[in-house]
């Protein structure tokens, strides 16, 4: 006789033995689940890391590469010195004979034609001004470059620098040999701007060292930021159109 009891039993552990492999199983594919996620997550961020690498390698072969051209670019189109009206300070205006979107260097900050700073609109960015407006009032404010006063008839080299500074301790002996040289064909002033930082904000520096060129009537014809060698100043000089 067939006894029910132990064979519903049976079933019922066979079931309760099924259910916990089902259940194990499943666990094992969550985890397999987990697994593949974080080495997909893994391998995203490093291909992540890897294009950042590799952008950061060309862009800075680019900038060294095209270095020259860019440093040679900004010093021959450069006009700085410092103008405030209504709450606009204009300190600088870069711009190439061949660029018809030339920027400039208003509180601080790098601005476009058309950019709003500080609810004033910036309309027109010209060679040597730049025109505003505020609530329909439009004004323009002009760089007109610094001056020096030289007390001679001499053209003057203005080195604006620091002792601190390594650039500019190499610009020593570059400018004693051109004081001992050129004294005839011009002066060379020196300027600490860490220990005057009047002079620095008065001539619109914003690196040093600044080399800034004045003609015989004190005014600024030339400006360049950064080492500059004893050939590339007298080249300057050369093409200003003083000779040498």
């Amino acid at each position: 006789m067939l006894n029910f009891d132990r064979i519903a039993d049976k079933f019922e552990k066979d079931q309760q033995r099924e259910n916990k492999d089902q259940q194990r199983e499943n666990n094992s594919r969550k985890q397999i689940q987990t697994v593949k996620k974080a080495v997909k997550k893994k391998n995203k961020s490093s291909f992540y890391v890897l294009l950042l690498g590799f952008t950061v390698l060309i862009g800075g072969g680019i900038v060294y590469h095209f270095w020259p051209a860019i440093k040679d670019s900004a010093a021959t189109t450069t006009k700085t010195t410092v103008v405030t009206h209504n709450g606009i300070t204009l300190t600088g205006i870069f711009y190439t004979e061949n660029d018809p979107d030339p920027i400039a260097m208003i509180n601080g900050d790098i601005a476009h034609e058309g950019d709003i700073i500080k609810g004033v609109k910036v309309l027109k960015i010209h060679e040597d001004k730049v025109e505003f407006e505020k609530d329909g009032r439009k004004w323009s404010q002009t760089l007109t470059g610094a001056e020096e006063t030289t007390g001679s008839k001499l053209p003057v080299l203005l080195e604006l620098g620091s002792h601190k500074c390594p650039p500019c301790r190499q610009m020593t002996p570059i400018l004693n040999e051109l004081r001992d040289e050129y004294s005839e064909k011009f002066q060379i002033k020196y300027i600490d701007v860490w220990q005057d930082r009047e002079a620095g904000t008065k001539y619109g520096v914003r690196a040093i060292p600044t080399q800034i060129f004045f003609d015989s009537k004190g005014r600024e014809v030339f400006r360049h930021v950064g080492f500059y060698s004893k050939r590339d100043i007298l080249t300057t000089w050369k093409n200003i159109g003083i000779k040498l």
